[in-house]
């Protein structure tokens, strides 16, 4: 028992931390940002959310692992775990730990995070959904974050025998596979104290998930605020294939870790990208349905005999097969078979989004400077800002501009003498492409040309498995 104004335990009993460590795409981001947001209520029912802001979880997983994103660095990682751990001794009361980040640790790193914690009861909380929702939801996230791998090639590489094999297969299982993870994390635990939490099918109750995850951390669930918005918005398929298309453009050098994170996951996919109204999801082509059942179904029956907690139903990890599902719905397209008409719309907005951006930036640095900052000195504060907009920007311009645009400025430059000639016959194609066309109404979305839907990544290698750069390096090794 807890008190509701202390973090202390009560004489006799031992405070719980509740280790949270994925998977991630399973509502962690959903629970995370309402942990964070009612930190206070916590400290009020005795429960404590360390962290001095959101992402201290990810810097004390990083620090835990010894890992970053590769080619970045981030001074505030090193201590961060021994933070996190420091702040829930002195609390001495329950407390949650949550970040996905934990799933991939290697052995030695499980044992050193248990070992400090030695002072409470440590629980493991996994929360996890089934493989054909979970499989493009990855896949969508890791092109947020820089990879540059078509979905048909992550899949093969996911179908290996070896998981080990394939760097994309390994960063994969090492944050998904709840059977491996818990092993890792639960191994040494009491049954009782390695908490399984399952996803609700679609359509159930939006607060299911947390109420869910309440049970396991012995929280109130209607003792907190859900009012907010809590969702981490999906992409669609347009804009998730515009930004593989960008993330192989870029030059990894000059648009580093922390630009890109930024400016393009956070500001771009995240800000604008999941916003446009996109009819087409990312969705795991029905011909690999039976892999992910019979997959799901030895999941559930390891978790079943290894006798953890399960909150929810084990039964909500195997792809259901009925109305409603990738086998009844009309056929979905090839996750790398987009509309290509729409993904060049996805880049204009995003390159007009940009503009805008740099445009602000360059207005700031144009203004006055406060008095006790000399001019000279924040005008070139803001004009760095505004050059790496601009290095941003070129690049994004670049990958985005249709290829008729390209095409016209190729010819423009080649012969000046019509550049104006064809500027003008680009501006009424324009103007007739916007009018309602009442002769056609059939295929509206079909981009132009015979080969407009033909997948750029014809005759790549499907099991290159290659992310070069990408991550944040997540082994798993257990040796």
């Amino acid at each position: 028992m807890i008190s509701s104004h202390s973090g202390r335990a009560e004489r006799g009993t031992r405070p719980a931390v509740f280790l949270h460590v994925g998977a991630a795409k399973s509502g962690t981001t959903y629970l995370q940002q309402i942990l964070w947001h009612n930190r206070h209520r916590l400290r009020e029912h005795g429960v404590l959310y360390p962290g001095s802001d959101q992402a201290a979880h990810v810097r004390a997983a990083f620090d835990l692992r010894h890992t970053f994103f590769t080619g970045a660095s981030d001074p505030s990682v090193p201590g961060a775990w021994r933070r996190l751990v420091d702040e829930c001794r002195e609390w001495g009361g329950d407390a949650i730990i949550s970040q996905e980040l934990f799933a991939p640790a290697r052995m030695a790193y499980v044992r050193r995070a248990l070992t400090d914690l030695n002072f409470a009861d440590v629980h493991v909380v996994f929360t996890v959904r089934d493989l054909a929702r979970q499989i493009p939801a990855h896949w969508q996230e890791d092109v947020k974050n820089r990879f540059d791998v078509s979905f048909s090639e992550f899949l093969a590489t996911l179908k290996q025998p070896d998981r080990k094999a394939f760097e994309t297969a390994r960063l994969f299982w090492g944050l998904q596979d709840p059977v491996d993870v818990l092993r890792r994390w639960g191994g040494t635990l009491p049954r009782e104290r390695v908490h399984v939490v399952t996803l609700p099918r679609p359509g159930a109750p939006r607060d299911l998930l947390w109420r869910r995850f309440c049970e396991a951390v012995r929280l109130d669930p209607d003792a907190y605020d859900l009012a907010a918005p809590f969702d981490n918005p999906s992409l669609g398929l347009a804009e998730t294939q515009w930004l593989l298309r960008l993330n192989r453009a870029l030059d990894r050098e000059r648009v580093g870790w922390h630009v890109h994170n930024a400016e393009v996951k956070l500001n771009l996919a995240q800000g604008v990208l999941a916003a446009r109204p996109s009819p087409s999801k990312t969705v795991l082509p029905a011909e690999h349905l039976p892999w992910a059942t019979e997959l799901a179904v030895d999941i559930v029956e390891r978790l079943r005999a290894a006798r953890y907690d399960v909150v929810g139903d084990l039964y909500e990890l195997i792809p259901m097969v009925g109305p409603g599902t990738a086998k009844w719905l009309p056929p979905a397209p090839d996750p790398d078979e987009p509309d290509w008409a729409a993904v060049a719309d996805v880049g204009l907005d995003a390159v007009g989004t940009l503009l805008a951006r740099l445009r602000a930036a360059e207005d700031r640095a144009a203004r006055t400077a406060e008095p006790d900052v000399p001019v000279a000195d924040r005008l070139t504060e803001m004009g760095g800002h505004a050059a790496q907009m601009r290095e941003v920007t070129g690049a994004l311009a670049a990958e985005a501009v249709p290829p008729v645009v390209r095409a016209m400025r190729e010819v423009g430059d080649r012969y000046p003498a019509v550049r104006g000639q064809l500027r003008g016959a680009y501006r009424l194609l324009q103007d007739i492409a916007a009018r309602p066309d009442p002769d056609d109404s059939t295929n509206p979305g079909k981009p132009p040309g015979k080969n407009a839907n033909r997948n750029p990544n014809a005759g790549r290698n499907p099991n290159a498995g290659r992310t070069p750069n990408a991550g944040p390096n997540t082994d798993t090794n257990t040796r």
